[in-house]
């Protein structure tokens, strides 16, 4: 998350709004030196690479399930032409 002071959101806050909306960037908002708040983007719901962190706290699949799941998953992904990336393996 990065820092900007109020008054440099003042000057570019088109910018600043167009950065958390379409770059997904997060800032906190600065007052002589102290965070007063945060801009950050709507959640809009959950992205295929936040699935690790949302199945984390569910229950094992049983085995036979697994594959299916894992298969479900990749035509997922590539359907929305997003990398690879399972760390859970």
């Amino acid at each position: 998350m990065s820092e900007v002071t109020v008054t440099e959101l003042a000057r570019g806050l088109s910018d600043f709004i167009n950065r958390a909306t379409y770059r997904r960037e997060e800032f906190v908002i600065m007052r002589n030196g102290k965070p007063v708040a945060t801009l950050s983007p709507v959640p809009t719901g959950i992205r295929i690479s936040d699935l690790e962190r949302t199945f984390s706290g569910f229950p094992a699949l049983p085995a036979d399930d697994l594959a299916s799941f894992e298969s479900d998953i990749a035509a997922t992904r590539d359907a929305n032409n997003e990398p690879v990336t399972d760390s859970w393996h």
